[in-house]
């Protein structure tokens, strides 16, 4: 087994498996890009603090078989044929041997789309309830002026947007329930404050 990742865990996961002698190998984080991804079958991600889930969306993306627990901030993946989710210790060996046996089966067109960013705005707007507005006096750039954008400034603008989308919606519980996000969990509670070390004191 190979681990990725560079979080504030990675010293003590690294500790965990020296001292009970598992034969893993870890590495820092990498974008979910790298080529070095691609001949990978099966994802593991046994995070239950993983508010948005990104990366068992990018995964389940990429054609990877996913292992996750069975928990609220899944829910949004138990559609998918591809995702393998375990509620005991004993059920999480049982998948993960099932899943190195097998292979992903094929997307549908219908669940490529589920993870794709038209489907998650679509599912903002429609938690968010926004409506559409514009003004009758307020008309659509021509195909003349547009043409008049460079490809430089036109990727430049549409990272800030990006950007801009992805800084707002953090901050708004409904979005974040869109993205996979758990219900109720913008501010931490007690107990998580605890297990991230934070005093809110003072």
């Amino acid at each position: 087994m190979e681990l990725y990742g560079s979080g504030e865990d990675a010293d003590e996961v690294k500790a965990s498996a020296e001292r009970l002698n598992l034969d893993i190998s870890l590495y820092p984080g990498r974008d979910h890009g790298d080529s070095i991804f691609h001949d990978y079958k099966v994802f593991i991600n046994p995070s239950t603090t993983d508010v948005v889930c990104t990366t068992t969306a990018e995964a389940l993306a990429m054609g990877k078989i996913v292992i996750c627990a069975n928990h609220p901030s899944n829910e949004f993946f138990k559609r998918f044929p591809n995702c393998h989710m375990y509620s005991t210790e004993k059920e999480f060996v049982r998948l993960t041997m099932k899943a190195l046996g097998e292979e992903p089966i094929p997307l549908s067109d219908e669940l490529w789309h589920e993870l794709s960013w038209e489907a998650a705005t679509e599912r903002f707007v429609g938690v968010a309830d926004i409506a559409p507005a514009m003004s009758v006096r307020q008309q659509p750039p021509s195909s003349q002026h547009f043409m008049h954008i460079s490809p430089h400034d036109l990727k430049k603008n549409m990272e800030e947007a990006s950007a801009f989308f992805h800084n707002t919606i953090s901050g708004i519980e409904a979005a974040r329930y869109v993205f996979g996000g758990i219900p109720n969990t913008l501010q931490p509670d007690e107990q998580q404050c605890k297990e991230l070390g934070w005093n809110l004191r003072g």
